[in-house]
């Protein structure tokens, strides 16, 4: 493997763990398209793998099961006793776990194949540990899961392909619609959303609101039934690089989430819906990694969070705060991950809480040596963290 300059490890950290630019760009249109395809490729090639969460860790499963059949034996003469029970299936979690979307992918320069890791469109992992890939439009980008299981998500279409324009909020032929999909997949809601020359962003749904950020307005709560649209904390209130920093409405609450420049330090903002006011602010000494998620009730929030660990390496932990006190009452070791060809994707790629003081959390990270570009549901395990 070639040896990577310490300063371009530390763009590649920064790479890897930023936030999404606004969806309005049609560069990052193609480039989705791109990783779309790259990860049907990997998901045919490649058998799909499932995850059973265990606590501090987890295994690997195949997803389907392609064991040979048990032969069939004769029936015997029923017991005397009570017959054996049928165990019951696991308890539907309080939060449903979906893989994160993005990537990325990379040439060696000494030449070989591609490789990278992505992630899915609608990929969950249910209760039992087997991942269901969900039917979803092509263009679907930031998946909110409803606990009735619909889902809420933007699907952006080029109206206008192969025509070279210039990037950025303001550029022509781009549709941006929220849709709301039925358990089945078929659409229930479409609507376009995006205003020419405004950043949009979701940042989360419930049965009768989606959430979304809109540059220069502000958190708007968008009524999935009608289109209406309410602003519940106005763009003048807080600084626009935190609104866009919201990584999880739930509870009456928003948790807007910032990295220093440094990456030493995670700073998440828990503020009030009904106000914008802010009722705490947490910290943790680290980077800040997606999959930042408020629990049910709103009273804990689970952190994940990166930071250096030997040469080119980055290790990943899960923290759980209080909202209010800022109390600290998980911080667990989740991964290390490496630069690879100068590429780091490894990570945390989706948490959801089991109930209100446990979390499951998608972990996944590149083999070595690398040879394609995966799909996250191939490498992935979960690892619970609880409330201590």
């Amino acid at each position: 493997m070639d040896v990577v300059p310490d300063d371009l490890t530390e763009l590649v950290h920064r790479a890897a763990r930023a936030t999404a630019p606004h969806v309005a760009d049609l560069a990052n249109v193609r480039r989705r398209a791109r990783a779309r395809r790259r990860r049907r490729a990997a998901a045919t090639a490649a058998g799909l793998a499932v995850l059973v969460a265990l606590t501090g860790g987890a295994v690997p499963l195949l997803a389907g099961d392609d064991r040979a059949a048990a032969p069939v034996s004769a029936p015997s003469p029923p017991p005397t006793g009570a017959g054996p029970t049928t165990p019951a299936p696991p308890p539907a979690p309080a939060q449903r776990l979906f893989i994160a979307g993005g990537g990325g992918s990379s040439k060696p320069l000494r030449g070989g194949p591609e490789i990278g890791l992505v992630g899915g469109a609608a990929d969950e992992v249910v209760a039992d540990g087997s991942v269901v890939r969900h039917r979803v439009p092509a263009g679907w980008e930031s998946n909110v899961a409803l606990p009735d299981g619909r889902l809420v998500g933007l699907k952006l279409t080029d109206l206008m392909p192969g025509v070279q324009r210039r990037d950025g909020p303001n550029v022509a032929g781009l549709s941006i619609k929220l849709m709301l999909l039925d358990t089945d997949g078929r659409i229930q809601r479409s609507r376009e959303v995006r205003v020419k020359g405004q950043g949009l962003e979701l940042v989360g749904a419930d049965e009768r609101y989606a959430y979304l950020v809109r540059d220069n307005v502000g958190l708007v709560a968008h009524e999935l039934a009608t289109g209406r649209e309410e602003t519940l904390i106005r763009a003048s209130k807080v600084r626009a690089e935190v609104l866009f920093g919201t990584v999880d409405v739930a509870a009456g609450l928003v948790v807007t989430a910032t990295s220093g420049p440094s990456m030493e330090r995670c700073q998440v903002d828990v503020l009030r819906l009904a106000d914008g006011r802010r009722q705490s602010r947490l910290e943790v000494k680290g980077d800040c990694a997606q999959s930042i998620r408020l629990s049910p009730n709103g009273r804990l929030v689970a952190i994940p969070y990166g930071r250096p660990s030997g040469r080119h390496q980055w290790e990943y932990r899960m923290a759980i705060l209080d909202t209010t006190s800022g109390q600290r009452l998980a911080d667990q070791f989740i991964g290390t991950a490496s630069v690879v060809y100068g590429l780091v994707v490894s990570g945390t790629w989706g948490a959801a809480w089991a109930d209100d003081t446990t979390v499951r959390v998608v972990w996944a990270q590149l083999p070595q040596p690398a040879r394609k570009v995966y799909s996250v549901s191939e490498l992935a395990r979960v690892v619970t963290v609880s409330a201590q």
